[in-house]
């Protein structure tokens, strides 16, 4: 009778979490005053208080909780499984309950501390950019815009042969917070208090599903995994910065830490940031017409194709089932909040790109 009793308290805190989060998406698709509350006053202050909360420990407070909820998991199974081989049906039906409940608060607390920012958009009114749809050949005078911009910059660095080094003249994660604060004297919305970037504890694991940078949006840390090749980590950086400020689509973190990369004279944030811009605009072009992506290619410098290079080399190793599959799960993530396009989120940054250099 014990455990009945146990059951019902159970059921009806699962209803009431449920209720919870049905409440708070309604509320979201109902009245656009409480989205912007949220995106504006609620997200804003709990992000700068949990930075500066997290930001007093020297490693990534997400990481070690990640870590804990996986063995906990693991725990959670083993304990179901013997009570399912003892056949205690209802021990086992309550523990299956809890873990229900569990998901159901976790999912409940990451829509409030985060998720709701997949609804966001309020990049145009942030930065007077307006898209739109765009054709081939702006596609294509976009790539060469950001190469001429990349030529230009890995000429600055002083090495048009060989690959990028990593700049350590001053740390990484200073100099990105240093470029949100330039940035954001033309963009007030890009304004970065507390900052907060950690190095992802399991750098070398990442590697396998490519994972080169997240939020954690338990803690909001921005979680860079540095031991990708150097020349990619300052446009990393400024890219889960962007999501700490509440960018949550793909494109729409690129395009800020795009902005931001670019808005001071440092020379290895400037290469990072229009690299990897190129990388996703003549991906985009070579879909849409090969002989002009190769065209482009054709004028990088040796340095720009050495960097591609060594980035291909460097996955190489890890590439397997572990990349396929976290890509397809990331990709279903993605899709299951309201990124249509999934992975190929990312790429859509070039419809920003192509705005932006309209105006610039």
């Amino acid at each position: 009778m014990e455990t009945k009793a146990k059951i019902k308290k159970k059921i009806v805190r699962i209803v009431i979490t449920l209720a919870g989060i049905l409440l708070l998406k309604g509320c979201f698709s109902w009245s656009h005053r409480f989205s912007d509350v949220y995106f504006h006053r609620w997200y804003s202050s709990i992000s700068m208080v949990f930075r500066q909360l997290t930001g007093i420990v020297p490693f990534s407070v997400g990481d070690v909780i990640y870590t804990a909820w996986i063995v906990s998991a693991l725990f959670f199974l083993l304990k179901l499984c013997y009570k399912l081989i003892r056949m205690e049906w209802l021990n086992a039906g309550l523990l299956t309950l809890r873990g229900i409940h569990t998901l159901l608060s976790l999912y409940l607390a990451f829509l409030v501390l985060w998720g709701f920012n997949y609804d966001r958009n309020s990049l145009l009114r942030d930065t007077g950019i307006i898209t739109g749809p765009y054709n081939t050949q702006q596609l294509y005078q976009l790539s060469d815009t950001l190469l001429r911009l990349t030529n230009a910059e890995k000429q600055r660095l002083g090495d048009t042969l060989g690959i990028t080094p990593a700049d350590n003249r001053q740390p990484l994660f200073d100099k990105a917070a240093t470029a949100y604060r330039i940035a954001a004297e033309r963009w007030p919305a890009f304004r970065y208090k507390s900052p907060c970037v950690k190095k992802a504890l399991f750098g070398e694991w990442l590697n396998y599903p490519g994972v080169t940078g997240y939020l954690n949006p338990f803690t909001l840390e921005a979680q860079v995994n540095t031991t990708v090749p150097a020349v990619l980590q300052p446009i990393i950086t400024c890219h889960e910065i962007a999501h700490q400020l509440g960018y949550a689509p793909e494109e729409d973190a690129n395009f800020v830490g795009y902005l931001a990369a670019t808005s001071m004279e440092d020379s290895h944030f400037r290469y990072a940031a229009n690299f990897d811009m190129f990388l996703y605009s003549v991906r985009q072009l070579a879909v849409r017409d090969t002989s002009l992506a190769k065209n482009i290619w054709r004028q990088a410098l040796p340095g720009v194709k050495a960097d591609y290079k060594n980035i291909i080399t460097f996955y190489e190793k890890y590439t397997g089932k572990v990349d396929d599959y976290s890509t397809l799960l990331y990709d279903q993530y993605l899709k299951a909040n309201k990124q249509t396009k999934g992975i190929r989120s990312y790429s859509e940054v070039t419809g920003w790109l192509i705005a932006w250099f309209k105006i610039r």
